[in-house]
């Protein structure tokens, strides 16, 4: 990792702009980081809840969120919902191993755009952030 804490890979004006991963999964977490920063994303990474707040409020623009549903201090779905709130053009990804529908309600309900149940092919993730169109 490079940067500042919380942040791998290239500078902050990527080529793809800035993603955050909140996932408290370091072995995952790590996987998904070098799969988005080759794909032209500079990762700004929370291994909880709190810090993935910081992160997004911090932040000036953020042009994807990768956010695990459960995670320690402040879960997924108020992580999701804060990200919404600072940056509304946010591509947000919820991925959880928790993949019942109920779970998908919450998680759209809460902002999110996309929602993938583990385990996640990294393609597919890729393609989730990216835009639709």
């Amino acid at each position: 990792m490079t940067g500042t804490p919380g942040t791998a890979g290239t500078p902050g004006d990527a080529e793809r702009g800035r993603l955050l991963l909140a996932d408290d999964d370091d072995d995952v977490a790590s996987a998904y980081a070098r799969a988005f920063t080759a794909h032209g994303f500079a990762v700004s990474r929370a291994r909880d809840g709190h810090q993935a707040i910081a992160i997004a409020r911090s932040l000036p623009a953020l042009a994807a969120a990768v956010v695990d549903l459960v995670l320690p201090g402040v879960g997924g779905l108020d992580v999701v919902r804060a990200i919404r709130q600072r940056h509304p053009a946010c591509r947000i990804v919820a991925v959880t191993g928790l993949g019942q529908p109920v779970t998908e309600r919450l998680f759209r309900e809460s902002g999110a755009d996309v929602f993938l149940a583990k385990p996640v092919e990294l393609n597919a993730l890729l393609e989730a952030v990216a835009p639709p169109g």
